[in-house]
C-alpha cells in the first residue's frame, strides 16, 4: 500500500483543504485503483483527516483486504452542508469522488463504494450513505451519532456558540438524521455496520437507530460490547466493519 496527503483548492468548502489517502501500488496482482472497492472514512467532532492513521491500523487493514482508504478534513461540521457558508456533504458526496476520480482513478460505481465513521463521523457515514443509496453499497457506523434527540441533548449547552447549524435539524423529518432517514424500500439492498461500547455514553443513539431497523426488518449487523469512547473500540470495528462490507 502506499499512504499519501493531498491538498488542493476544495470549491465546496471555499478554501484549502487536505485529505489523507491509503491506496494500492498499480502493479500489484489484486489489480489497480480502478479494480478495487473505496472506503471513505471519516473522523470525529475533536479529530482530523490524520487521526485514522494515527490512532489504527487502517492502512494494515486496507491492505490486507485490497481497498483504497479516503480520509478527508471535515472539521467541527457535523458533515452538513452551509456550515458559515461551508458545504462539507457536498465535499465528500460530489467533489471528492469526482476529484480522486481524475487523480488516482477510483471507481464511482455503486458496488464499489462504502462510507464508515466514528462518533460525528458514523451520524455523517449513516446520513451520507442513506441520503445516495445511489452511490454508496454500504455504511459503518461506530459509536456514531444515529438519532438527533440524543445529539440535541448532549450538545444542549454548545448548540448556540458552537453549532447553530445543527438547530433546524432537531425535529421529525429531517433529511440529517440517520434514524429518521432509514427507510425499508430505499435501503433493501444497502450493508450496514453499527458498533458502540457498552459504556459509551452515545450507546442510546445506537440503539435507537437498531430499535427502528429491526422494527422495519432490515438486515443490519450489530456490535455492542465493553467499551467506551475510545479508538481501541473503533480500531477492532473498523476492521470487522471492512471484512463484512468486502467479504
Amino acid at each position: 500500500m502506499s499512504i499519501a496527503t493531498f491538498n488542493f483548492a476544495s470549491q465546496a468548502l471555499k478554501k484549502q483543504t487536505e485529505v489523507t489517502v491509503c491506496f494500492p501500488e498499480t502493479y500489484s496482482e489484486r489489480g489497480g485503483v480502478s479494480d478495487r472497492k473505496t472506503l471513505w472514512l471519516l473522523h470525529g467532532l475533536s479529530d482530523d483527516n490524520t487521526c485514522w492513521t494515527r490512532f489504527s491500523s487502517i492502512e494494515r487493514y486496507a491492505g490486507e483486504y485490497g481497498i483504497t482508504v479516503i480520509m478527508p478534513d471535515g472539521d467541527r461540521s457535523m458533515y452538513c452542508d452551509n456550515v458559515y457558508s461551508q458545504n462539507f456533504k457536498e465535499f465528500i458526496v460530489k467533489e471528492l469522488p469526482e476529484y480522486f476520480h481524475s487523480i488516482i482513478g477510483i471507481s464511482n460505481d455503486r458496488d464499489k463504494n462504502f462510507i464508515a465513521g466514528l462518533s460525528m463521523g458514523g451520524m455523517g457515514a449513516a446520513k451520507i450513505a442513506l441520503g445516495n443509496p445511489d452511490k454508496y453499497f454500504g455504511f459503518g457506523s461506530f459509536s456514531g451519532l444515529l438519532d438527533l434527540k440524543y445529539v440535541a441533548a448532549g450538545f444542549a449547552n454548545t448548540i448556540d456558540s458552537e453549532f447553530p447549524f445543527m438547530k433546524p435539524f432537531f425535529k421529525d423529518g429531517t433529511t440529517e438524521d440517520p434514524k429518521t432517514m432509514l427507510d425499508k424500500e430505499k435501503h433493501k439492498d444497502m450493508k450496514m455496520y453499527v458498533a458502540c461500547g457498552k459504556q459509551d455514553f452515545w450507546i442510546k443513539a445506537s440503539e435507537s437507530f437498531k430499535e427502528k431497523a429491526d422494527k422495519l426488518g432490515m438486515d443490519v449487523k450489530y456490535v455492542f460490547e465493553d467499551g467506551g469512547h475510545e479508538w481501541a473500540l473503533w480500531d477492532r470495528n473498523v476492521k470487522r466493519c471492512i471484512e463484512y462490507m468486502v467479504k
